[in-house]
């Protein structure tokens, strides 16, 4: 147990703690649960606005390309169902349909055009090579031809060795099945592509389903070699796959079984999304920096407040306990001066005998003994005045706040013989029963006397006169218990319940503020006081106190 000191900022860390906890908690939880949500919702917004995006980026892909395809068949298939093939085979016919076919004077899509007959042999060709004696019925994309109106290959070699695709439709004409056959030229193609998608930066790309590149970027070195990509089966509409830094959206073309990849930077398509983050999280943490020192400044600026007002209290405190030791005082000042006042009259009348046997005569050795016997009487009196003048000392030092072992029925048996003319002049009685080797307690003595003169002043001012006083001390466990019981008038049953708050008694004219200063230093010692009983026969109050 210490006393607290006047100065004790301290004090209120604990509940400075708790406070400030409370406040970080009430004011970060709503600004995390809201600013979470809402990043919830920006992030899933901004992810469905790109998977948007994505996906409508793979749809102009795709509709661009197989709008483009798409064209050739129907350019093939007007001039072949427009067309008499048997004119068509005549010389020079089919160069003015191949030149027609082309996009502009400038501009060559078609490398070659040719006629073939449902026996897989060339009637006629237009273009640079000499293909008029080919027979195409056992290459792969001949049966193909045959099976369907319209065909588009893939990328392939075929007898030139030179990565081409063809465009072709069957039409029936005389009874027999015709082709009409062209090649698309690859760097129209290609120049086509780029200029369309090459540019955006996004990685676009062609594949069939074997998974061989058809077209792709800046990279002609690559056509009809294996992709690595993992060709899933036919879907319809698009499909999303996580490829580590990169997003990737697939898409089948329409009309050629080619499959349309798109292929995007993850840091360029979520840019906007981080750094819609990163404000997010530097305003969050520029929010609970003003919010964290607003609240620290705050409760710091309180809890002195506190503290100052603690002190105060403290202070107060102490004034309150002089107070009460100043008025325990003033109870024994009567004792200690009325036997001063007796034994100053003892030395009076013995020097007035002394006088009176000098002034009388007599035998001398009559006169000697009765001035002897004056002179004894002088020297016990001034003892007992030189004691009287020193316990009054001693009760009105003031000690230094040390704390130390006390040994409480010491401690009783002093304030006994402290209060012995009080007992006296009052002729109240004294009950001492004293457990024999009670433990000691650790406390400061002044203020644990402090307690007892109370309850013992309390004790002589109820029982009045011809009363008695109990004092007993027992051990309960680790507690030791003081009763002081009186055979006063008791305590009204209506203060019974606030007699330990300040300004509470049931005397006249008294302050109320002995049994609530009591109740303080017991608290601060770890210990306790209650009421035990009370009657018209007088009321008793226990002491609880840990012992060492």
């Amino acid at each position: 147990m210490q006393t607290t000191p006047a100065n004790d900022f301290p004090y209120f860390r604990k509940l400075w703690r708790s406070i400030t906890a409370a406040l970080f908690a009430a004011a970060f939880a709503p600004l995390i649960l809201i600013g979470g949500s809402m990043y919830y919702y920006a992030v899933s917004a901004q992810k469905e606005q790109t998977v948007t995006a994505l996906s409508r980026e793979v749809y102009l892909h795709q509709k661009a390309i197989d709008s483009f395809l798409k064209e050739r068949i129907l350019d093939l298939k007007s001039m072949a169902e427009t067309s008499d093939l048997w004119e068509l085979i005549q010389p020079g016919a089919l160069q003015k349909v191949f030149n027609a076919l082309q996009p502009g004077a400038n501009q060559t899509l078609y490398t070659d055009l040719g006629i073939i007959d449902q026996d897989g042999r060339h009637v006629a060709y237009v273009g640079p090579y000499d293909l008029i004696s080919r027979n195409y019925k056992n290459t792969d994309w001949f049966p193909a031809v045959m099976a369907s109106d319209a065909y588009i290959s893939d990328l392939f070699g075929g007898f030139r060795n030179v990565p081409h695709f063809i465009v072709a439709v069957k039409t029936r004409q005389n009874d027999r099945d015709w082709i009409m056959r062209a090649t698309i030229k690859a760097e129209y193609f290609n120049r086509m592509l780029f200029e369309a998608f090459g540019t955006k930066g996004d990685e676009v790309m062609l594949v069939n389903r074997r998974g061989d590149y058809q077209w792709i970027p800046h990279r002609q070195d690559l056509m009809m070699t294996p992709s690595g990509l993992e060709i899933p089966g036919h879907f319809d509409g698009y499909r999303i796959a996580p490829n580590g830094s990169k997003l990737t959206v697939m898409a089948w073309l329409d009309n050629v079984p080619w499959l349309c990849v798109v292929r995007m930077d993850r840091r360029a398509i979520f840019a906007p999304l981080n750094r819609q983050r990163n404000v997010g999280i530097f305003v969050f943490i520029l929010g609970a920096i003003l919010i964290g020192l607003t609240i620290l400044l705050t409760t710091n600026y309180l809890v002195q407040r506190l503290e100052d007002k603690r002190s105060k209290i403290n202070l107060m405190s102490q004034h309150l306990r002089q107070a009460n030791r100043m008025t325990l005082s003033l109870h024994l000042y009567e004792g200690f001066f009325r036997q001063m006042n007796d034994c100053l009259a003892n030395i009076g009348s013995a020097a007035e005998w002394i006088g009176q046997i000098n002034r009388e005569g007599g035998r001398h050795d009559e006169i000697r003994r009765d001035i002897e016997a004056s002179l004894v009487q002088i020297h016990g009196e001034i003892k007992r005045s030189q004691k009287t003048l020193q316990e009054l000392s001693h009760f009105s030092r003031t000690e230094d706040p040390i704390v130390r072992r006390v040994d409480v029925n010491a401690m009783l048996e002093e304030l006994v013989d402290l209060f012995r003319r009080e007992f006296y002049f009052k002729a109240v009685g004294l009950n001492k029963d004293f457990e024999n080797d009670l433990p000691w307690v650790r406390c400061e003595p002044q203020l644990l006397r402090q307690v007892f003169q109370n309850l013992m002043v309390n004790a002589l001012e109820a029982v009045g006169k011809n009363g008695e006083i109990h004092l007993k001390t027992r051990t309960q466990g680790a507690m030791i218990q003081i009763t002081v019981a009186d055979t006063g008038r008791g305590v009204p049953p209506d203060l019974a319940e606030t007699l330990f708050d300040p300004l509470v008694s049931h005397q006249p004219g008294k302050l109320g503020l002995g049994l609530a200063i009591c109740k303080d230093l017991l608290t601060k010692m770890g210990g306790d006081i209650r009421l035990l009983h009370n009657s018209g026969q007088g009321a008793a109050f226990t002491v609880d106190l840990p012992h060492a």
